[in-house]
């Protein structure tokens, strides 16, 4: 066996000219059974001619048989386990001849992880301000607000005015019915107002009407008006103001599962600690990895990095998909796109890597009852059998792939246990509903 990088190994096969000949021999008589030969009644003709007549047939048939069995026994001789597809050269078929071939193929880089307990890694802030939770509430009591007619008589910060608004140089409505088309909310004053609209709106009575030049910034979300200048004309149909909800609304007490304005503000603390908990531990797992990435140097196998860029590329066509795009209409230079892939595709494999080596050496594995959680949601998912979903794993190598990544979930909460000595301690208890439906 010959190493041609770290990555790449050579492996020098040989098969006895006896065993070449027997398979040559087995296959040719199948071949002969069926074989239609001019002169002859189907499968009557002499093997020789057979042998003459298929001789290109029986060859391949023959290193299609041979080949992948020497290349197994070699691998077992090496104890080696390939990570892509053996590359064949050499080969050297002649009959009577022992048949000779090399293979080159990619496996398992050789490496140690490193003292990847020693790292230590600065824990974020966890806790959440009463302010915070306060900001929160109002947020949520918005979101379940509603409009309804204010007694006020004209526009005024905290106000919503309903106006009918139209370019300048636009002709006016012809009927009710387009002037209610064009009529739009504003909130006076609210941050996301452009305040151009604030300004013109404020003192303005009901039946009023305006003319505003607005000045759209150059990073304003909608293109088309980025940096350009604009007239409108606002007419004040009327003016309405915002319903806030308790807390003890039932539109927020069933949507989170509470019944008190108490249980309110807790299930909102307990939402955004589990948040800033989310954060700070994917914060602290992309600083643990790539400290330990920097300190522990080592190649990957490019057939690995070529099949997480095929698998980040596939994820991305089924959002897309998803999102009701076409994907027989995208216009896609698949090089350029595969390389930009590339660096984080090459990252994943080596942090993967790292992730098996370390749960190797602390005897991680995945639990059976674990395994069959996977196989559970995705059955759920999917809405199948969770038989026939792990049947299709088993087939296709799923249930493996499951196994690798609950073993490197394992080793990378090791690391972050380790690299910030327990700082996130137990995972706080659930209280009301724990995924609203907002």
């Amino acid at each position: 066996m010959a190493s041609t990088s770290e990555c790449i190994r050579e492996v020098e096969v040989e098969v006895p000219a006896g065993e070449v000949e027997r398979e040559y021999t087995r296959i040719a008589q199948g071949i002969q059974k069926r074989a239609r030969i001019p002169g002859f009644r189907p499968g009557k003709a002499p093997l020789n001619l057979v042998r003459q007549h298929f001789n290109a047939k029986i060859r391949e048939e023959t290193l299609e048989t041979l080949v992948p069995a020497h290349l197994r026994a070699a691998f077992e001789r090496e104890s080696l386990e390939p990570v892509s597809q053996p590359r064949l050269s050499d080969v050297k078929f002649e009959p009577g001849e022992a048949l000779k071939f090399k293979a080159s193929f990619e496996v398992m880089p050789v490496f140690e992880p490193g003292d990847y307990k020693a790292i230590r890694v600065d824990m974020p802030a966890l806790e959440v301000s009463d302010k915070e939770v306060e900001a929160a509430v109002e947020s949520l009591q918005e979101r379940h607000s509603h409009l309804e007619p204010s007694d006020a008589t004209e526009a005024a910060d905290g106000l919503t005015a309903i106006a009918e608004a139209r370019p300048a140089d636009a002709p006016e409505p012809a009927n009710e019915e387009e002037a209610k088309r064009s009529e739009v909310p504003i909130d006076v004053g609210a941050e996301a107002t452009l305040p151009e609209f604030s300004a013109a709106l404020r003192g303005m009575k009901i039946g009023e009407e305006r003319d505003l030049e607005v000045n759209y910034p150059a990073d304003f979300p909608d293109q088309a008006l980025q940096g350009q200048t604009r007239r409108y004309h606002l007419k004040l149909n009327s003016i309405q103001k915002k319903a806030i909800p308790e807390l003890t609304d039932p539109a927020i007490t069933e949507t989170l599962g509470t019944t008190t304005a108490a249980e309110a503000r807790a299930w909102v603390r307990q939402r955004l600690e589990a948040e800033r908990r989310h954060t700070a531990r994917h914060t602290v797992e992309e600083k643990l990895m790539d400290t330990l990435l920097a300190q522990v140097a080592f190649p990957v196998p490019q057939a690995m990095v070529d099949r997480r860029i095929e698998d980040r590329i596939e994820r991305n066509l089924h959002g897309l998909a998803r999102q009701g795009v076409d994907l027989r209409k995208l216009e896609v230079d698949w090089s350029k796109l595969r390389e930009r892939h590339m660096t984080d595709a090459e990252r994943d494999v080596r942090a993967g890597l790292l992730l098996d080596k370390i749960a190797g050496q602390e005897n991680l594995t995945a639990t059976p009852e674990e395994v069959d959680a996977e196989v559970q949601q995705a059955a759920a998912e999917l809405r199948q059998s969770p038989d026939s979903v792990r049947a299709r794993l088993t087939e296709n190598g799923g249930l493996d792939r499951i196994q690798n990544r609950i073993r490197q979930e394992k080793a990378l909460a090791l690391l972050v246990e380790s690299a910030t000595q327990g700082g996130f301690g137990q995972e706080p208890q659930a209280t009301g509903k724990t995924a609203a439906k907002e």
